[in-house]
């Protein structure tokens, strides 16, 4: 018998069990940051806001009356809000941080003279993603990966994916290299200009009804080059996204949550606007033709 065949009977099944279960191993890096406004203070929050090297926090007014935007799309986990104010910014290890709608991402606190910050409620957008898309791609979704100018950190994670350890093929998850045969397109990288012709042209020829996922913060906001000049601007200004993954880079279960929330097989967890209620989704309408005879 063949000694690798050996080493893998002793070794055995080492591919995660996300998304049926908790992967230890998610616990190793942070997928994001999460706001307490219970443990803001006004100093803090103009602090924060200040040593902020992006657009993720952003604040308003002095220590009297003021107001503290969080936008985790826009959060590169540099780890300077967590470190400044560790009572109100804690480092998240849930994967599970992808959403639906960009301003579920979000989050307001305003502060008055003499008052404690309170967090204000949040109109969150109807859902783009209808019933009859998750039952088209239900079982399988050819997925085509676009760079539209990174650094290759999300492409590094989304190479991940591939390997026996997550095995995306086993839910039912494919990258195709023609857009053609595609039923999703996954954006990474802020769109540049020089890109955004062939961005659009992808997204043109993946035959209806598809989906967008905006994977990364510069997909989603910009990042650090958020206002380039080469620079187009976050993604959703060009193509209707559907489902947007944080993270700079997000990581490999974070972009796996993303993919099977795009198909219905997840749910959103994260709570980036609790105060708000979740809008309706929009009716079916008509979703273009169904493709393979499905």
């Amino acid at each position: 018998m063949s000694r690798w065949i050996v080493r893998g009977l002793r070794t055995g099944v080492r591919t995660t069990i996300f998304p049926a279960g908790e992967d230890p191993e998610a616990g190793r890096a942070p997928s994001a940051v999460e706001l307490d406004p219970g443990g803001l203070t006004p100093p803090t929050a103009l602090a924060v806001a200040q040593a902020c090297p992006t657009e993720a926090l952003v604040a308003e007014g002095n220590l009297k009356n003021g107001r503290l935007r969080f936008d985790l799309g826009q959060c590169i986990l540099c780890g300077r809000c967590t470190r400044l104010a560790p009572e109100a910014f804690r480092p998240v290890h849930d994967p599970r941080v992808a959403v639906r709608t960009r301003d579920r991402l979000s989050r307001r606190v305003t502060w008055s003279e003499g008052g404690r910050p309170v967090e204000e409620a949040v109109e969150l957008a109807a859902d783009r993603l209808r019933e009859r898309s998750w039952r088209v791609f239900g079982r399988s979704l050819h997925i085509r990966h676009l760079d539209a100018g990174s650094c290759n950190g999300c492409e590094s994670e989304l190479q991940l994916l591939s390997s026996p350890h997550y095995d995306l093929a086993r839910l039912g998850l494919f990258f195709t290299p023609t857009p053609r045969h595609a039923d999703a397109l996954l954006v990474t990288g802020v769109v540049t200009r020089n890109l955004e012709p062939a961005l659009r042209e992808t997204y043109e020829a993946i035959p209806e009804p598809k989906l967008v996922v905006a994977a990364g913060v510069c997909a989603i906001g910009g990042g650090c080059f958020t206002g380039g000049i080469m620079t187009h601007g976050p993604l959703d200004r060009l193509l209707p996204v559907d489902v947007y993954v944080p993270g700079c880079p997000p990581t490999p279960l974070a972009l796996l949550h993303g993919l099977l929330l795009a198909v219905g097989k997840a749910e959103e967890r994260r709570s980036a606007a609790p105060v708000g209620e979740r809008a309706r989704p929009r009716a079916a309408g008509a979703a273009g033709a169904v493709r393979r005879g499905e």
